[in-house]
């Protein structure tokens, strides 16, 4: 009998939590206008109905889920409308996960997944790759719900009335009611018949289902309409269903696949369309369902064809999915804009969310859609009217449905002699496996009371399943037990059986229930309906220890009986064969525990005890299953499983002997008469209960059998080695004689396991070398040595003996001259081939293979011997480098076959590819390698004995240094690189959460409050800050220059002769001048802040106030603009940057949806100006494409101009370079040119004309598409008019077509050379130069015939107008094409003449523009710019001197005006050319050019020759330049610049410092710190474009001023904008720190071999520069990105807010707590290789280190403590300073072992760790040598740098020096022993027994020097005496150490 475990009563959870669910209920208003005051109370209950069934049916399923290695159960609970989920954990707390109420009630509730497959995935299976999801399905009557565990949710109408619905590999079937008519149909076979749909995915339709089978006449197709086949059972691995033919009454198995294409277009044109819709009857209108005549059904046609009925058609229309969302949307609804696919409808009653593409399976749905539950509607179905819909030309437009499942039949069951009809549906149906993994299907047929069970295996090829014959259990019920491969049945007279497969192993006792009673009076109600729960995984009401039954001994004398000498007698069930029926049911299987259900409703939760609790045992259980027939492993692991689990049998005694006693048994031995299981018998009685039931105890005194079993008791044997120890006594092993616990007996050759002893005994030794693998399990494997011992010493192996006694002395004690088995008995065993005589020694198979002896190969058995698979192919790896890696391991690794039967053990290893595309030489690498692919981590190192894990330790360590680039992220993580793992771990879209205790305290001391806070400026990244700008309070101030959320401070002071009205005036006057700068600052300041805030999706997003009210001191009081005129609408466009400003704080990573969008939309009835900013700005984030069609059409019907240009601007930005077809069609709308001749005419704004023609340019950008070019040429010309149109701020719409048209053309003019490309420049240059109009074409005629009413232009083109925009077309055309025709046109003309026909702030443009076409020439040099500059200009610019007479031919301020913005021109090419590389030369350049402006400026005479205004654009044009040069790197000489120019407020500077300055002064400002300096700016083409519409060198005079550049543009910046931050981030702390870097550069034809050193955090150069990047210094571990290799891994950094994980080298500091290295110079100059520290004190080795368990090791060991010995401290101290200072600290505990080795006195607990020492001395002596010579250097060394930069040579783990210290030390203690023990070492080697002899040390000195055992000396024979020349030739294979001790105890004997 087995004894259940943890038995307890069972309430579901969901039953107890549903009494507190309010479940479905729905409010009843009264539609009356009349209020009875009398009964206000009654009146609320009766408007509130609350429907509740009194009993309501339920059901519940369980699962199994492990999650992050935690273990739970997981209830779906269901019970009317209701459906519980809950969560069960190890801690016993149970917790709710989701409630869902649906409004019909709920058939079923399922765990089910689906697949998103890849676009490329294809075949027959249904665990397509792609994207998982997982969660709940929720089965209503004609509805599927979907609930996933991300937040999505599905909601699909059903066809048809589903009668239940079963899960297969990600997907779902569907199985419909069949209505009366259809069962007495005659056709049967009718497509519209279906009676399966699938559906693998909630957006996909549903899907009839196809059946294959094969006849005589070939494989037949067809639909699966049958209404007699009902399916029992379906399996997700292998993915198989079983099914129920009612009228023939036979189960049949088909597997479910996908179905193939040339299988549905069979079945498709199998039957007639036209003909199956005219032969559909009415169906029966489905019930329960909400009406409603506003809504959409399902599919109309398709619900009337099935009526939502019982029948079903597998039919579609052309005009999409039946099961398309869409369909359930209002009809009132509009359709959208075409071109964009239509959003699914939530199917609640709430508002629905709308979310772009969901109706494609490749997009989720919407998760932000308003979910309340109950509050749901449901498609309406369609009743019999309907059908009069279908009519022939309706059948006409429908196709059938491609059937996307497959039921591919496998195997029928034989006939039955009787049909049983729907009786002999099985009514349960499971897979099952047994011990040996052999595959069962098993169903249970209630009405015989039968189990059948059929075997099933998978072929050869593993392309189908092989089933075998049927086998009959009589049962009620059974349940699999799948974590046990066990079956738990209740056979027909109501007891519990264990089976394993068909073979019945033993009865189960469940301790609740009572034993040997037929009738029900002993029931008792176990769980009533309300009992309390317990909490964890299962409730009980009681404790456990009130389950537990006693049995009184009258009944275990009579019923149980387990293995008296037997085991037969245990299994002796038929004893309990009386009936007893109170036991109804099984369910609810989950691992090993299983419910009872009894006859009276309750319920028992209860378990199967394990087949064992150690490890040990397991292994041997499988390796013995391995080499025996199955057959007989089934009843030996049956009988092991009851002896283990009889009631009481563990606890008394231990497992392990347990198990020998059970496994002689088996083998046919008396264990009560063994050596060494008789003394453990008699001192342990629970083997025989029945014994010790008999024994009657004499009295309560203590006798002598009470002490003599006190000594014999583990206990004392524990506590005597103990104390021996501690006391210094010696062994006192009493040892017995044989004839007192060995008595003569003979074997029982009978017995099961008797002919296969010797498989077995080679089964356990190969677990015996698995165990050595393992450290942990050295104390199992001292139980079952003496197994070992004494099976090899009946089989007659001496060498085993030998082996045994070695590794373990004391078996030389248990030598035993009787033995059970006979040579005859030895005759009649079964030798399996790989039965050796020769021990089969892992560890001495490394040994030889290290020494280059010949070598064999290894036995190993699969899933069994992992560590000798694993340890023997690393060293395959290590020691065959020419060989292949499957070449090296087929040498050395033999698998055992499985012992005739096919074993459920698969050797994947070697049928792996290996994880890099081509193999390496280098042989550590493939070991890592290898490592990785098996699943290897450090925790199973730290497992391996140290000698075999050296060898794999050192591989690590010398691939830690400089290890490949294109390694998976275990594997850098292996060998302790955690910062290049890291570097792979760029998927997550956040950036580094900064670390608890870094620096996180805000840098702007003013910033105390949340309300001085709220600056738009609070969320900068203060970690990065600090460490860049570390040394001044730069950032401070550029913050303080670009608030503007607070009061100005008017520090005026009141003169006495004004008033306070004058005074009052003035204040405001001078706050109007502070406004004007304040107004500009939002522009600088969005650059400040770029990308440096994520915003909480559940809050609105703060955009700080623009503040343009004054405060003056002392009192601090108000001033504002009340008492002067201002302009109008001052406010408006500073608002809009404002908002921009504050959009642009979203980083790239946030979530932002179309949801969260219009949740921070104003809550004014009208649309503010920040809001319109915002929608740009996150148009240029990126963010704006979330924004639904629905309301960007919302947004441009309010007809807010503002709100339009955000939104056209914000659209096509986030759409650059797509062409996209939907955000063209919008931005035509607003573009006149791009709309048909006869489209209406559209009253559209002249400022969002000018943002759609940009806009054009940027959807369009670098496309080259002809049509839009030539609109945008013909643009720039555009005559005013008709009528009123494009009179005013012309200019800025032929800019905006100008640079739009550059845009789309840049850098096009070289690729093609026709007619159109020389037409397009030649109006170019037409529009630039002038002359006369030349006349439209096409509709721009018939467009423009009306004139303008406002305008009269001449014949000639106004070039005031078009200029400045075919300018820059011109260059940005031909840009980097060193066109000379071109660049001659652009040339500044060098005549007066000429210079009198260009206005000269155009020759600012042409300079630009001629730097453009001449790209490749521009150099950062002032020898550039003056080339730019004519002859003339340089003769007479600023040349005017007073008081002489001047020229009167020449215009003085004409060529000073001229020079100005041609140096302007120049400055701002280089400031393009260079920007973002804060190149040295430019910056110089530029700063020469300004220091000579601002010498211009202070200089009244030279500045009257130009214009303050002119020398003021010039400056600011030249400042934009250096901040674009700098930018990002926060520049300390251009923040004083713009320093000192932002003060130049109100007069005089009012007169020439306009608002166009301050805003060029704050966008510098900001471009120092972009995005809070992480940010820079690229040069690449599109991104040239893009900076030359941001700082179009013309800056507006006031605020509202957008005549010549539309001040929107200003913010297009973000475009060219690219984080190239580098931040380094110590991976083990997490704190950010300094490292030292090298870059170097490509080699171009200017430059070679160019780098520079720097340290990060740091701004990296363009990467298409830059061919490798390095970590320098000892300090930090390298890491290397190079071009070639890893430069993706690069990009994603950068990508990922640019976070570079390093780690830090031991015995070093970071440069924050050791700026000069001068602690880390004491470690290094104390590890000079001349010096070796006797003793380090602690301290030292704390001041440079700061690895926490290096310290808590030092502060635990070398304390301060007088008590510990000297010799230990220095020991420890030398071993752990080496170790840190040399890169090695996971060599301390191998240093500390092998001392402890030799440390031991007695030698005889040390033997396994001789063959450790063996092991690693063999390896450093034979070791490949390029391993401790290869020379790594780490960094060049400088000789700047000497101080911390070091080229270091890669070394051994142990140093030779400590090895020779221990081989000496060691070799001393054996020549002492074989002094004193010679006598015991010649009898050994004569083969005489030792028993009673001090064997100390003896089998650690054998092992040691090799010492043969005797039956191999025994085979020498020497004439005479015996010399070493002799010895050696008769034993060659020995080394001369062993033939010396050999010669020198053959001497000694003699």
């Amino acid at each position: 009998m087995i004894s259940a475990c943890d038995t307890q009563d069972f309430v579901p959870f969901g039953r107890g939590f549903i009494r507190q669910h309010p479940g479905k209920f729905q409010l009843q208003v009264q539609n009356t206008l009349q209020t009875d005051h009398g009964l206000p109370l009654l009146k609320s209950f009766r408007d509130i109905s609350i429907q509740e069934t009194i009993k309501q049916k339920e059901q519940w399923i369980f699962r199994s889920l492990t999650v992050g290695g935690d273990s739970y159960d997981e209830e779906l609970y269901i019970s009317g409308h209701t459906v519980i989920w809950s969560r069960g954990g190890q801690d016993g707390a149970r917790s709710i996960v989701k409630t869902f109420t649906m409004d019909s009630p709920v058939l079923q509730a399922v765990w089910s997944s689906f697949v998103i497959p890849e676009s490329d995935a294809q075949g027959t299976s249904l665990d397509l790759p792609g994207e998982t999801q997982r969660g709940v399905c929720i089965i209503e009557s004609s509805v599927v719900s979907c609930f996933l565990q991300d937040g999505g949710e599905y909601t699909s109408a059903l066809p048809f009335t589903v009668s239940h619905a079963w899960v297969i590999k990600n997907g779902l079937l569907f199985e419909r009611t069949v209505s009366p008519s259809e069962i007495t149909s005659r056709n049967r076979n009718a497509p519209n018949q279906t009676m399966i749909f699938s559906m693998l995915h909630p957006l996909d339709e549903v899907a009839p289902v196809i059946t294959r089978t094969v006849t005589a006449g070939g494989p037949k197709i067809a639909y699966m309409t049958d209404n007699t086949q009902h399916i029992v059972f379906c399996s997700l691995e292998p993915s198989i269903v079983l099914t129920y033919d009612t009228m023939v009454g036979m189960h049949s198995v088909w597997r479910v696949r996908r179905a193939r294409g040339e299988e549905c277009s069979v079945v498709s044109s199998s039957w007639d369309t036209t003909a199956s819709l005219c032969q559909m009857g009415p169906g029966t209108p489905g019930a329960g369902l909400n009406q409603s005549s506003n809504s959409y059904s399902y599919s109309r046609l398709l619900s009337s064809i099935s009526g939502q009925s019982t029948s079903a058609s597998p039919l579609r229309s052309y005009s999409g999915r039946i099961s398309s969302p869409l369909n359930l949307m209002s009809r009132s609804q509009s359709p959208l804009v075409a071109g964009v696919a239509q959003p699914s409808m939530d199917r609640r009653s709430h508002s629905p969310s709308l979310n772009m593409g969901s109706l494609h399976r490749f997009h989720s749905p919407s998760p932000h859609a308003n979910r309340s539950p109950g509050n749901y509607w449901r498609t309406p179905p369609v009743g019999v009217h309907n059908v009069s819909l279908i009519n022939e030309s309706f059948c006409e437009r429908f196709e059938p449905i491609n059937p996307e499942v497959c039921f591919d039949h496998l195997w029928t069951e034989p006939a039955p002699a009787i049909r049983d009809g729907s009786l002999g549906k099985s009514s349960k149906a499971f897979l099952a496996k047994d011990l040996c993994g052999q595959q069962f299907l098993c169903y249970v047929i209630s009405y015989k009371q039968q189990l059948k069970c059929v075997k099933f295996e998978e072929s050869n090829d593993r392309s189908q399943l092989i089933f075998g014959a049927v086998a009959v259990i009589p049962a009620k019920d059974a349940v699999p037990i799948e974590s046990l491969d066990l079956m738990l049945v209740l056979d027909t007279l109501g007891w519990l059986f264990v089976y394993s497969g068909t073979i019945k192993l033993n009865r189960i006792h469940v301790p609740t229930l009572p034993l040997g009673s037929g009738s029900l009076s002993m029931l008792k109600l176990t769980t009533p309906i309300n009992s309390p729960t317990r909490g964890g995984v299962f409730t009980s009401s009681r404790p456990p220890s009130a389950m537990d039954t006693r049995f009184d001994e009258e009944f275990q004398l009579n019923q149980i009986s387990p293995v008296p000498t037997e085991l037969e007698e245990s299994a002796r069930f038929e004893d309990f064969l009386m009936s007893s029926n109170f036991i109804q049911g099984l369910r609810d299987n989950v691992g090993c525990k299983f419910t009872i259900e009894l006859v009276n409703g309750s319920l028992c939760r209860s378990g199967l005890p394990p087949l064992t609790s150690l490890p040990g045992i397991d292994l041997c259980l499988k390796a013995m299953k391995h080499l025996i027939p199955k057959d007989l492993a089934l009843h030996m692991i049956g009988k092991w499983y009851t002896l283990r689990n009889i009631p009481g049998s563990i606890g008394n005694q231990l497992e392990w002997t347990l198990f020998n006693r059970c496994l002689l048994t088996m083998m046919g031995y008396d264990v009560s008469r063994l050596a060494f299981t008789a003394g453990k018998a008699d001192g342990d009685t629970s083997m025989s209960p029945v014994q010790s039931a008999k024994k009657s105890k004499p009295s309560d005194q203590g006798s002598e059998e009470d002490w003599e079993k006190m000594l014999n008791s583990q206990h004392h044997k524990m506590s005597s080695s103990c104390m021996e120890g501690f006391l210094g006594l010696a062994s006192n092993d009493d040892v017995l004689d044989s004839i007192n616990y060995s008595k003569p007996c003979s074997i029982n050759s009978t017995a099961m396991l008797f002919t296969h002893i010797p498989s077995a005994f080679m089964a356990l030794h190969l677990v015996y070398e698995e165990m050595k693998l393992n450290t942990l399990l050295l104390d199992e494997m001292e139980q079952l040595v003496p197994l070992l011992f004494h099976l090899a010493s009946d089989l007659k192996c001496d060498l085993y003996m030998d082996y045994y006694q070695r590794d373990f002395p004391h078996l030389f004690h248990a030598v035993d001259d009787v033995h059970q088995v006979t040579p005859e008995d030895l005759q009649k065993m079964q030798y399996p081939q790989v039965f050796s005589r020769k021990v089969p020694s892992v560890q001495d198979w490394l040994i030889r293979s290290l020494e280059g002896r010949e070598n064999g190969s290894v036995l190993y058995i699969p899933n069994v011997c992992t560590n000798i698979q694993n340890i023997v192919s690393l060293y395959a790896l290590l020691l065959n480098k020419h060989m292949s890696r499957e070449q090296a391991i087929e040498k050395c690794l033999r698998k055992l076959a499985p012992a005739g039967h096919r074993a459920p053990t698969v050797d994947l290893s070697m049928s792996r590819s290996f994880c890099r595309s081509s193999p390496t030489e280098n042989s550590v690498e493939r070991m890592v390698l290898f490592m990785i692919e098996q699943g290897m981590t450090d925790k199973e190192l730290t497992t391996l004995p140290v000698g075999v894990a050296l060898p794999i330790r050192e591989a690590i360590f010398h691939c830690r240094c400089n290890p490949p680039s294109d390694w998976p992220m275990e594997a850098y993580a292996l060998i302790g690189r955690q910062d290049i793992s890291q570097l792979l771990e760029n998927e997550k879209p956040r950036g580094v959460a900064t670390p608890l205790g870094s620096f996180t305290q805000k840098l702007y001391p003013r910033a105390c409050n949340k309300k001085d806070e709220d600056d738009g400026m609070e969320n900068l990244d203060d970690e990065l800050l600090k460490l860049r700008f570390s040394e001044d309070l730069r950032v401070q101030e550029a913050r303080r220059l670009l608030q503007s959320a607070h009061p100005a401070r008017i520090a005026l002071t009141q003169r006495p002769e004004v008033g306070d009205h004058e005074f009052i005036e003035e204040q405001e006057k001078h706050l109007y001048s502070i406004c004007i700068r304040t107004m500009a600052l939002p522009v600088g300041r969005g650059m400040f802040t770029l990308s440096t805030h994520h915003p909480i999706p559940t809050e609105t997003f703060p955009i700080p106030k623009l503040c343009l009210t004054g405060r003056a001191p002392p009192r601090n009081n108000t001033v504002d603009l009340t008492h002067i005129d201002t302009p109008t609408n001052m406010s408006a466009w500073p608002h809009f940057h404002n908002g921009v400003a504050a959009g642009l704080r979203i980083a790239n990573f946030s979530e932002v949806d179309s949801t969260w969008i219009i949740y921070n939309k104003p809550k004014t009835a009208e649309l503010t100006n920040e809001y319109p900013g915002f929608l740009m700005a996150l148009g240029l984030n990126k963010h704006l494409v979330n924004l639904n069609i629905l309301n960007v059409h919302d947004y441009l019907s309010k007809g807010h101009e503002m709100t339009t240009i955000g939104l056209l601007l914000g659209l096509a930005a986030a759409k650059r370079g797509t062409m996209d077809f939907a955000t063209t069609k919008i931005l035509s709308i607003h573009v006149p040119a791009l709309l048909p001749p006869t489209s209406t005419e559209l009253s559209v704004a002249h400022n969002i004309q000018v943002s759609a023609v940009m806009g054009i340019g940027l959807v369009y950008q670098g496309t080259g598409h002809r049509h839009t070019a030539e609109v945008l040429l013909s643009e720039i010309g555009r005559p005013p008019g008709p009528e009123m149109e494009n009179c005013t701020d012309r200019e800025s719409y032929s800019l905006a077509a100008g640079l739009a048209l550059g845009l789309v053309m840049f850098g096009k003019g070289a690729e093609t050379v026709g007619t159109s490309d020389h037409s397009m420049a030649d109006t170019l240059s037409h529009f630039m130069i002038g002359g006369h109009k030349r006349p439209l074409t096409g509709p721009a005629r018939e467009r423009y015939r009306t004139p303008s009413f406002q305008i009269k232009e001449g014949d000639s083109v106004n070039v005031d107008v078009t200029s400045p925009g075919a300018t820059l077309a011109l260059g940005m055309l031909y840009f980097n094409t060193s066109n000379s025709s071109v660049s001659e046109w652009l040339q500044v003309p060098d005549s007066q003449f000429m210079l009198d026909q260009v206005r000269p702030d155009f020759l600012m443009l042409r300079t630009l523009s001629r730097g453009l076409v001449m790209w490749d020439q521009v150099m950062p040099t002032f020898d550039y710019i003056k080339s730019n500059i004519p002859e003339i200009l340089i003769k007479y610019a600023f040349q005017k001197k007073e008081g002489e007479d001047a020229d009167n031919s020449i215009d003085y301020e004409t060529m000073s005006q001229a020079y100005c913005n041609v140096i302007a021109g120049a400055s701002m090419v280089i400031g393009l050319k260079f920007a973002g590389t804060a190149n040295q030369m430019a910056f110089n350049t530029l700063m020469d050019c300004m220091k000579r402006s601002l010498r211009i400026i202070s200089t009244p005479c030279l500045v009257e020759q130009a214009g303050k205004s002119t020398v003021e654009a010039c400056m600011i044009n030249i400042l934009l330049a250096m901040a674009m040069v700098m930018a990002g790197t926060g520049n300390l000489d251009v923040l004083r610049i713009c320093r000192m120019f932002r003060s130049r407020v109100g007069p005089p500077y009012n007169l020439y410092v306009m608002y166009g300055s301050h805003m060029a002064i704050s966008m510098a400002i900001g471009l120092l710190f972009l995005g809070g300096g992480r940010y820079t700016l690229s040069t690449k083409p599109e991104a040239i474009g893009v900076l030359l519409c941001a700082f179009f060198p013309k800056f507006p005079i006031h605020s509202n001023d957008n005549r010549y550049h539309l001040q929107a543009f200003r913010h297009l910046y973000v475009l060219a904008a690219e984080s190239r931050i580098m931040l380094p981030r110590d991976v083990d702390t997490g704190y950010a720190c300094y490292v030292p870097l090298e870059i170097r550069y490509k080699d171009t034809k200017d430059y070679k071999n160019v780098s520079y050193e720097t340290s990060a955090p740091c701004i990296l150069p363009d990467l298409d520069l830059i061919e490798e990047i390095k970590i320098l210094g000892p300090r930090y571990w390298p890491i290397i990105f190079h071009v070639d290799k890893n430069w993706n891994t690069l990009r994603l950094l950068l990508h990922h807010n640019g976070t570079l994980y390093v780690k830090q080298r031991a015995g070093h500091l970071s440069y924050m707590e050791d700026p000069k290295g001068y602690r880390s110079m004491l470690a290094m100059s104390l590890t000079a290789e001349h010096f070796t520290p006797r003793t380090v004190k602690p301290d030292v080795i704390k001041s440079f280190t700061s690895d926490n368990k290096i310290l808590a090791l030092m502060e635990h060991f070398l304390g301060k403590d007088e008590n510990k010995k000297e010799t230990l401290l220095q020991l420890l101290s030398a071993v752990v300073y080496e170790c840190v200072t040399m890169e090695k600290p996971e060599i301390i505990s191998t240093h500390l072992m092998l001392d402890q080795i030799v440390r031991r006195s007695d030698l005889q607990q040390a033997s396994l760790g001789i063959t450790q020492l063996k092991l690693i001395f063999a390896y450093y002596s034979h070791a490949p040598q390029e391993l401790f010579n290869k020379q790594v250097t780490t960094q060049p060394t400088q000789p700047n740098q000497r101080q911390e930069q070091k080229t270091s040579h890669s070394k051994q783990l142990l140093k030779p020096e400590f090895l020779i210290s221990v081989k000496n030390r060691l070799e001393r203690i054996f020549d002492q022993w074989e002094i004193e023990n010679q006598n015991l070492l010649v009898k050994y080697l004569r083969g005489e027994i030792l028993k009673g002899h001090d064997i100390s040390n003896l089998s650690a000195y054998l092992m040691w020097f090799d010492i043969p055992p005797p039956s191999d000396l025994a085979q020498i024979t020497v004439d005479g005496l015996p010399t070493l020349p002799v010895l050696y030739s008769k034993m060659p294979h020995l080394k001369a150490g062993c033939v010396i001790k050999l010669l020198t105890a053959w001497q000694a004997s003699t």
